[in-house]
């Protein structure tokens, strides 16, 4: 922050094009106080949570499968490593024409980009359960879907929630960005685009702190 406003103090940059933090942070809180801001927020959040709540829906189950069965890990690892890098804004022109604008593509990039770290977290989890704990549950005779839900996924759960983390923060930009690329939208991302365009930049940075604060908040 002190090196944030000395640059503008010293007239480093221009102020217009980077606003010192002596007038973004103000502007910042008295947004939490603007209920269309507010609404933006939220609006996200909802895109952010209903993303990440199938994303792991969809990738816990399948990475605990693939993670007790090598030859299904091997038969899929070099699509994943494929389809993995793909980034989500490159796709949502795809999103946008088969969903159409508005919330189900944005939560379709969420998701897109959510369940590899939950997938390939909870693959690695599942190969580090303990081998004398699933053998334990066979002399017990539990079915393998029990020995997935009672050993295995407790087991994996440590680093299925490191996935989690880092979906989490993904997610959040994701939505973000997706809403200014997608546009049409009330969420965050759109709110900035509005704002940007009409030159009003000390509110720009302003809505940038407040993602950043929910980013933290939110891991």
């Amino acid at each position: 922050l002190a090196a944030w406003q000395i640059v503008v103090a010293q007239h480093l940059v221009r102020e217009e094009y980077f606003p010192p933090p002596t007038q973004v942070l103000p502007t910042a809180v008295g947004l939490l106080a603007t209920p269309v801001f507010v609404r933006a927020i939220f609006s996200t959040l909802q895109e952010v949570f209903f993303g990440l709540l199938i994303a792991c829906v969809v990738a816990i189950p399948v990475g605990l499968v693939m993670g007790r069965s090598p030859h299904l890990q091997r038969a899929t690892r070099l699509l994943i490593e494929m389809l993995r890098p793909l980034p989500a804004v490159a796709l949502a022109p795809l999103a946008i024409l088969v969903l159409g604008l508005g919330m189900r593509s944005i939560v379709a990039l969420v998701i897109w980009t959510s369940v590899w770290p939950i997938l390939v977290n909870t693959i690695y989890g599942a190969q580090a359960t303990e081998k004398q704990a699933i053998e334990t549950a066979r002399t017990f005779r539990l079915d393998p879907v029990r020995i997935l839900a009672l050993v295995v996924l407790p087991g994996a759960a440590p680093l299925i929630a490191t996935g989690l983390r880092i979906a989490v923060a993904i997610a959040l930009a994701v939505a973000i960005a997706g809403e200014m690329v997608a546009g049409g939208g009330d969420g965050l991302g759109s709110w900035i685009v509005q704002e940007g365009s009409a030159s009003s930049l000390v509110f720009v940075y302003a809505a940038a702190v407040v993602a950043g604060v929910l980013g933290l908040l939110i891991n």
